[in-house]
């Protein structure tokens, strides 16, 4: 082909595979063993010096317009062409044995005329430009840039003014043998080529090259022989920059069209989000689909049940275009609800799953919307949705489905609320609606039964704070006679953060404070909308049976106890002991048997006080310590013991049952005081007088002796009811004193006092 061996040289940026053949070198320019004659040089970079001798190609990503003196290069190729790249090459080889050669010339002056191409802002302006780089440097007689559309060719560009010529049926001579086959022609005489169809009688040459999908370019001449294999390869070259340019067009057109498309739907997007009902929502979701994606046979189908019911139909659907469908077996409309997903039907015809309710229905999309509906688009011809069809039309239904649940889920608030309102009106426990916003709860009103329950009016408290008015302050910690209320933990707060609670709470009454069983309901579950609703349901009298048979539950297994033990061992000695006089005739054994039945006596006098008492008293009244306790201590066998009395020491207390509660201390002290393991037992061993002394503590009173005292590890358990660690004791006594320091809501202590005996304080 070459007469001699010929060397391109690249630049190092070049990755581009190419086959020139043998007789062609491929070198790069880093190489050291580069000829510095070479027929071509091929660069990337627009900033590189070339020399003005060496045919050079610039094969980059630049765009054309940014290429400062395009007259220095011999072409522009695009970086993601090498088939163009190949053929540049080719043809500035095919010149390199005469750098004069004219085509040379026409060459270059056709690359520097595509700058005017890339500025094109439409296809027909492109087509136009491109005619006149034919005429003018090409110089073609008469060129035609032919369209295919729809059903055959139309011309596009020409100079002789035949634009819009068409239809020109596909398979029409050279033009269509060249479509098919994508092949280019060179035709020297259309008379002696068989398939040759020239629409005018004096047409001779033709030079006819493909556009791919897009169509054909031809020019045509008078004259035999006119074009030659130089004017098709600058054809070629020039239907390359014209596609090329095309292309780009189009894209942009494209992506201009998708961009004003999105931002309508956007639009239209932020019209849906004002509807405030599913139908409004619907038939506005199909006025949309008509306008900017113009979809002219749509329909928006609910499903109900086991159907798909049509909803919305758009104003370019027939009365009879949609219809009732099964969710099982009604087609594509049916398959797109079950699987959740978008179904693209290119032909009807040949779908296995459509059952289109016209058939003159060709292609459809249909979307998901959600699990609530399918929005379906038809056309009555082929292939009419593309892949950004379903892009744009998914974006579309997830605005339509967010919608949808923001509906649903207010008109559900709604309907809540309305079944609240009633259910607070007409509940027969205590109700308040209330606000809860930064910590403070604001009351927004109460039921009849809430005033009933709490005394307190519904018009003065609307728009008060209702925790200060119904939780019950606490007393400090240091004892001191200020109340202060922490509302910390508070359940009512939970509204604030969308929380339910059921549970039991002490709550303020103008009767005081009383037992509820609480229910918080927020209007907005799993919300932070602070608002909600609190139950009161009264429990105070039923807390109080519920005290009370606990603490006769507990009464019960100490009688058990007692009956089963504690009664029967003294018993047994009673007996025993009548059996060995019975039998021996000692009279010592009568005295023992008499001392078990003076303990059972003891006995059972505590256990019916702790029977019919339990934890229970009267009234209290402010009486005087030292009075009390010397009545208490006169009515006690204290033997020779000695007690030491307060002045001016004043409780507020049931007198009897402090008299009691003083009487068994009394007792304690006496009986034990002397013994070398002082506890709580009855027992009656004390050989040595016993002081006891009864005064004030801060906040209560105290009992001490100075007896043995008890033990530390012991003091935990001398009021459990039977605890003792004498032989014959049966200890009763302190279980009674805890008892009645209880019911006066006194707590108690034991500890040392000051001569090491037993010492007793209770503070309230």
């Amino acid at each position: 082909m070459y007469a001699t061996e010929l060397t391109v040289v690249v630049d190092v940026d070049f990755d581009c595979d190419i086959d020139l053949g043998t007789e062609v070198t491929v070198a790069s320019a880093s190489d050291d063993s580069t000829p510095s004659d070479p027929a071509c040089l091929v660069v990337s970079d627009s900033a590189t010096a070339v020399p003005a001798r060496v045919p050079t190609i610039l094969f980059t990503d630049e765009d054309p317009a940014d290429v400062v003196s395009p007259e220095r290069f011999d072409a522009y190729v695009p970086r993601d062409d090498p088939e163009a790249l190949e053929a540049q090459i080719r043809w500035v080889l095919s010149q390199h044995a005469d750098d004069s050669h004219p085509e040379r010339d026409r060459l270059k002056r056709l690359y520097e005329g595509t700058t005017n191409l890339i500025t094109a802002e439409t296809v027909d302006e492109l087509y136009d430009r491109a005619i006149g780089l034919a005429k003018h440097i090409l110089e073609f007689d008469n060129s035609s840039f032919i369209v295919h559309e729809g059903d055959g060719f139309y011309i596009r560009g020409n100079e002789r003014d035949l634009e819009g010529t068409g239809p020109i049926p596909t398979d029409t001579g050279i033009l269509g043998q060249t479509y098919q086959t994508q092949q280019s022609s060179l035709v020297d005489d259309v008379r002696d080529h068989p398939q040759a169809e020239p629409d005018d009688p004096a047409y001779r040459s033709v030079v006819s090259v493909p556009m791919g999908n897009e169509g054909v370019f031809q020019a045509l001449s008078n004259e035999v022989g006119a074009y030659d294999e130089t004017d098709l390869r600058l054809a070629e070259l020039l239907v390359s920059y014209v596609s090329e340019t095309r292309a780009r067009i189009e894209t942009e057109a494209a992506m201009r069209h998708s961009r004003e498309q999105i931002e309508r739907l956007h639009h239209g997007a932020t019209e849906l989000a004002a509807t405030t009902s599913l139908t409004e929502l619907f038939e506005r979701t199909v006025e949309i689909t008509d306008d900017i994606l113009d979809f002219h046979l749509s329909y928006v189908g609910v499903v109900e049940g086991d159907e798909i019911v049509p909803t919305a139909i758009s104003t370019g659907t027939p009365e009879d275009g949609a219809e009732r469908v099964s969710v099982e077996d009604g087609g594509t409309a049916a398959k797109t609800y079950r699987t959740g997903e978008t179904q693209l039907v290119s032909d009807i015809a040949s779908d296995a799953d459509a059952k289109p309710v016209k058939r003159t229905y060709r292609s459809g999309l249909s979307v998901p919307i959600d699990d609530i509906a399918v929005f379906q688009a038809a056309s009555y011809v082929p292939d009419a949705f593309d892949q950004t069809d379903v892009e744009l039309t998914e974006l579309l239904m997830a605005h339509v489905a967010v919608t949808a649940d923001r509906i649903a889920a207010e008109t559900n608030l709604r309907e809540e609320r309305d079944r609240s309102s009633a259910l607070f009106a007409h509940v027969s426990d205590a109700a308040v609606a209330y606000d809860v916003e930064d910590g403070a709860v604001t009351v927004l009103g109460v039921n009849r039964a809430f005033e009933d329950i709490f005394g307190y009016d519904s018009g003065a408290l609307v728009g008060t704070d209702l925790l200060g008015r119904v939780v019950p302050p606490e007393s400090d910690d240091d004892g001191g006679d200020d109340e202060t209320t922490d509302f910390a933990g508070i359940p009512e707060l939970l509204v604030a953060t969308g929380e339910s609670y059921r549970g039991e709470v002490r709550r303020r009454t103008d009767d005081g404070v009383r037992e509820f069983i609480l229910n918080v309901v927020p209007l907005s579950p799993g919300e932070e909308r602070g608002s909600g609703y609190a139950i009161y349901t009264d429990i105070t009298e039923r807390k109080a049976r519920e005290d009370e048979l606990e603490r006769q539950n507990e009464r019960l297994e100490e009688f058990t106890n007692i009956v089963s033990h504690d009664l029967r061992n003294p018993l047994s000695v009673a007996r025993g002991n009548l059996e060995l006089a019975r039998e021996t005739g000692a009279d010592e054994r009568f005295d023992t048997a008499e001392d078990a039945l003076d303990q059972m006596e003891t006995l059972v006098d505590d256990l019916l006080s702790l029977a019919r008492r339990g934890q229970l008293v009267d009234e209290t009244t402010p009486v005087d310590l030292g009075t009390v306790a010397n009545r208490a201590w006169m009515t006690s066998e204290t033997a020779d013991a000695t007690l030491e009395t307060p002045e001016n020491v004043v409780l507020d207390a049931d007198e009897d049952r402090l008299g009691e509660l003083l009487a068994n201390l009394f007792r304690n002290a006496v009986e034990h005081g002397s013994t070398g393991s002082q506890t709580s037992s009855d027992d009656d061993h004390g050989t040595e007088s016993v002081h006891v002394e009864v005064g004030g503590v801060d906040g209560g009173f105290f009992v001490q002796d100075d007896g043995l005292g008890i033990e530390p590890d012991r003091r935990d358990d001398v009021f459990e009811p039977g605890e003792t660690t004498g032989g014959d004791g049966i200890g009763y006594g302190l279980a009674i004193v805890e008892s009645i320091a209880d019911a006066h809501g006194w707590s108690v202590i034991v500890t040392s006092s000051p001569s090491g005996g037993a010492r007793f304080e209770f503070r309230g």
